[in-house]
């Protein structure tokens, strides 16, 4: 068996660690269901329903108690785990065919390419002088810098994002917040995603927006209020209501130029925050490097 190893790596904006089994690398059903922000249990599901359909120390690894103790992996598994699965690549790629919605794609190419892909580290060549030699550590010294710098800045990113996150407030309205965005275009946006779906069969009359199955309770939520006016039947509205996963990968399309952007946009990516006696202050600040832009 081989040794596990427990660096880290950022997918999706979420910390995970590295688990290496045999010598590649493997996930669990429970990362698997963090990083692609399924409820718990989900990937256990669907491992167990199609458990046949894998083929052991191809597609996964199960490994016993006593393994887990032997291998010291309580960091991997919840204490006094009977047993656990772990997955090859390939295992992982069988098991999320069913995940189509955009956030899965985008999670299963990150995995690929910046996980279960090992990067080869190429060593620089030898300094043949001092004076190569102080250029050498100035370069290095300048890779480390900018490292942490871009990782502090991800970090504080998502720190602030939930901390200006609004409960209530729909995808336009938190748009409206995000510098440049053309929030007329938001829910052309959002069908395109499929992420809600007209309910009003006549083209005539205006949409009625519902929140669509595949992303209810998980980005976006519906709050139904009774419309009544006199000399008419009443009837049901169904208001959008953004979830907090749902602002971040709004937030996410944002920063990626996938959000319709207006044209007099200053290519700054800034998020306006509401503080008391009505003044806004901008925080999230970067500048764009080209991308969608929209009326």
């Amino acid at each position: 068996m081989g040794n596990f190893t427990s660096p880290t790596v950022i997918i999706q904006g979420q910390q995970i660690q590295v688990v290496e089994f045999n010598g590649q690398r493997v996930v669990t059903l429970a990362m698997v269901d963090k990083v692609h922000q399924r409820p718990e249990g989900t990937a256990s599901r669907n491992f167990r329903e199609n458990r046949p359909r894998f083929i052991e120390a191809e597609d996964y690894f199960e490994v016993t108690s006593d393994e887990i103790r032997r291998q010291s992996l309580g960091h991997v598994f919840p204490p006094r785990t009977p047993k656990g699965i772990l997955l090859t690549e390939s295992g992982y790629l069988m098991l999320v065919k069913s995940f189509t919605d955009d956030l899965a794609w985008e999670v299963q190419r990150q995995l690929v390419k910046g996980y279960f892909t090992k990067r080869e580290v190429q060593l620089p060549s030898l300094p043949q002088s001092f004076a190569d030699a102080l250029r050498l550590a100035a370069d290095l010294e300048e890779q480390k810098a900018k490292l942490q710098v871009e990782n502090k800045q991800q970090a504080q990113r998502i720190d602030s994002l939930e901390n200006l996150f609004l409960p209530g407030e729909t995808p336009t309205q938190f748009c409206k917040r995000l510098n440049g965005v053309n929030t007329q275009q938001v829910n052309a946006t959002l069908l395109e995603l499929v992420w809600i779906y007209n309910s009003e069969r006549d083209a005539e009359r205006s949409p009625k927006y519902r929140v669509a199955s595949r992303v209810r309770d998980r980005y976006l939520t519906e709050k139904p209020r009774t419309i009544s006016a006199e000399g008419c039947d009443s009837f049901i509205k169904y208001d959008l209501q953004l979830l907090l996963a749902g602002a971040q990968r709004l937030h996410q399309f944002y920063l990626m130029h996938k959000l319709p952007m207006k044209k007099g946009w200053d290519g700054e990516f800034t998020m306006v925050k509401l503080v008391a006696e009505g003044k806004i202050g901008r925080v999230l600040s970067g500048k764009d490097t080209g991308g969608r832009n929209d009326e």
